[in-house]
């Protein structure tokens, strides 16, 4: 047996005080008696007056030390640490994320596991030690390895859910590491088991037990969120957004749109079980300004239940083309919508303002600082030329980038292009054999797109993916400011030339000091709450929009089983055996002798 609590040995100091009292204690009893010679019998107990006197028999005095001792000994807390044996090496996973502020246990699925994490802090012996990695987004080690169990209680009391998404992987291949070679390594996930990414790792030989919190419940959440310009009606904006129902039953709710705290309009949705639904807003608000999404359904998770997206007034893509009349090619950025080109066969070292410019088979004696598409020409601060390569056949294409969404080269015969060993930061999109054909990157900030040969001397713009490929340019080059991030993601915005402090606001009011990179480039990284945030620099400020947006995080069903990579699987575990407290037992006991202190003193007097 052992105690958390031995200081309170202390209190044993009472039970002397208890016999002190008892000796002092006055006992006046009213006697009827027939002659005066029996009161010296009774005369004796008035010694009882004096502090010094012989300690009578007495139950009562008895009872009274043995309630005093056993309150005392309730006091130390003892307890009995069952089997296990000490010297354990162990790592415990907190899940942090939004599904562990389910209420579907009282009062949140991570209370329920602060309180499973603090019984196995309560098992630990004194060589035992322990390590806390909190699991959201992103792995965080809370509290390295320690034996104090007063430090690891303080570490659990200020842990708090955030926003984020469940990603557990990481934290499970950091306590893989942690108790790599380590005898007795115990590794103890507490979590609601939602996430996805569990698959991709191999159990093998980790000693790992999964703590289940939760059970499951209804729940209506918004998953997807987006602002786009109407693309009928000028000066419109739609919004589009998809909830999802993750229950086993349909959920009928009501969607309401705001747009800086004004009501745009709301909507009835009713979401079929395990099924999403789509709903389309049309708001004519032309201005800066933030749409806030609310679902009004009170279910176990709260955090999906809103969403939020920057709007920002949109101009024109200012486009100067530098060709020597390739109809062409002007033809297909004529065709992209929302396009202001400007075409002139040379370029003048002073540039009006534009978003990129487009070099057509032109080689100009100054190259432009801003965004370039160049075809059929290069610049020798990129790479220098190494000749031509006749009749190249297309092999392969990246299909996945953006510049190629939607774009096709099957067929595409090519008469001649340029040779050339690109630099780092340009990557090949389209390859020969022998050559690239078609590459894009980004260079200090400035995007570039090349290809190699002239699209006069190809099949290529008789091809419908020619206009798609032009209007994916157009995109990439001018990208749309990035206003919309998940959860746990890195902002990342370039605000000038130069390092500038930055102090940033979040959303529940807190404020983080930064600063930009040398080369002007902001990078902030805390966005584990969801909702607007607030950059300022200077005289300027900057919003950007955290939103949880996942599928997998909504769907609050608490998982029985994880699977492990292909083979592996764990299964939720029973509560660990830890330490049983033994002071409610000795507690009772104190009030079982109150009561029969109270019945053996009445029966005496009575």
């Amino acid at each position: 047996m052992s105690f958390l609590t031995p200081e309170a040995i202390a209190f044993a100091i009472t039970l002397p005080v208890v016999v002190i009292f008892y000796l002092l204690k006055r006992r006046r009893v009213e006697r009827l008696v027939s002659s005066t010679v029996l009161w010296d019998r009774f005369l004796n107990e008035t010694q009882a007056s004096s502090p010094f006197q012989k300690l009578r028999h007495n139950w009562l005095l008895i009872i009274q030390l043995i309630l005093l001792a056993l309150a005392v000994f309730a006091l130390t807390r003892p307890y009995f640490a069952g089997k296990m044996e000490g010297g354990r090496f162990i790592v415990t996973i907190l899940d942090v994320s939004a599904s562990m502020q389910a209420t579907d246990v009282s009062p949140s699925r991570l209370s329920q596991a602060k309180a499973a994490l603090s019984k196995v802090i309560d098992s630990m012996f004194d060589n035992d030690r322990m390590v806390v990695l909190l699991a959201g987004a992103v792995t965080e080690v809370r509290q390295s390895p320690t034996s104090s169990k007063s430090a690891l209680r303080s570490v659990l009391g200020q842990v708090r859910a955030t926003d984020s998404p469940t990603r557990l992987l990481d934290a499970i291949k950091l306590a893989k590491n942690l108790t790599r070679n380590r005898a007795k390594a115990e590794v103890h996930l507490f979590s609601d088991g939602a996430s996805p990414d569990l698959d991709e790792f191999e159990l093998q030989d980790l000693n790992l037990s999964y703590h289940r919190v939760g059970e499951g419940g209804d729940n209506l959440g918004i998953v997807s969120l987006e602002v786009r310009p109407h693309p009928e009606l000028s000066g419109e904006q739609s919004i589009f957004t998809t909830v999802a129902n993750s229950s086993t039953k349909p959920i009928a709710s009501e969607v309401s749109l705001f747009f800086n705290e004004r009501f745009v309009g709301s909507r009835s949705v009713s979401v079929g079980a395990t099924n999403t639904a789509s709903l389309v807003f049309v708001a004519n608000d032309r201005t800066n300004g933030v749409f806030r999404l609310l679902l009004k359904n009170e279910d176990a998770l709260a955090v999906d239940n809103t969403a939020t997206a920057l709007s920002l007034a949109r101009r024109d893509t200012r486009v100067l083309l530098v060709t020597k009349g390739n109809q062409l090619l002007e033809r297909a950025f004529r065709s992209v919508p929302k396009l202001d080109l400007a075409v002139t066969a040379n370029l003048s070292d002073l540039l009006p303002p534009v978003d990129f410019v487009v070099l057509d088979d032109v080689v100009p004696s100054v190259w432009p600082s801003g965004n370039v598409f160049a075809i059929h020409t290069q610049s020798t601060n990129w790479f220098w030329p190494n000749g031509s390569i006749e009749g190249p056949p297309i092999v392969d294409w990246k299909s996945n980038h953006p510049l190629l969404r939607y774009v096709n080269f099957d067929n595409i015969q090519i008469v001649k292009s340029l040779t050339a060993k690109l630099p780092t930061w340009l990557t090949p999109l389209v390859e020969s054999p022998s050559a690239p054909l078609v590459a894009a990157g980004e260079n200090d900030g400035q995007r570039v797109i090349w290809i190699g040969f002239n699209p006069l001397d190809s099949t290529w713009p008789l091809r419908v993916s020619f206009p798609i490929f032009i209007a994916n340019a157009a995109a990439w080059l001018k990208p749309a400011p990035l206003t919309s991030i998940l959860v746990g993601e890195p902002f990342h915005v370039r605000l000038s030339n130069t390092e500038t402090p930055v102090n940033i606001q979040l959303p529940d009011g807190s404020t983080r000091e930064t600063k930009t990179t040398a080369s002007g480039e902001l990078v902030f990284g805390d966005t584990e709450q969801q909702g607007v945030y607030i950059a300022s620099f200077g005289t300027s400020t900057l919003r950007f929009c955290v939103n949880l947006l996942d599928r997998e995080e909504s769907r609050i069903s608490s998982r029985e089983v994880l699977q492990m990579g292909e083979y592996g699987m764990v299964e939720a575990s029973v509560p660990v055996s830890a330490d049983k407290e033994a002071w409610r037992w000795f507690a009772m006991l104190c009030l079982g002798f109150v009561l029969f202190e109270w019945w053996f003193y009445h029966r005496r007097t009575v």
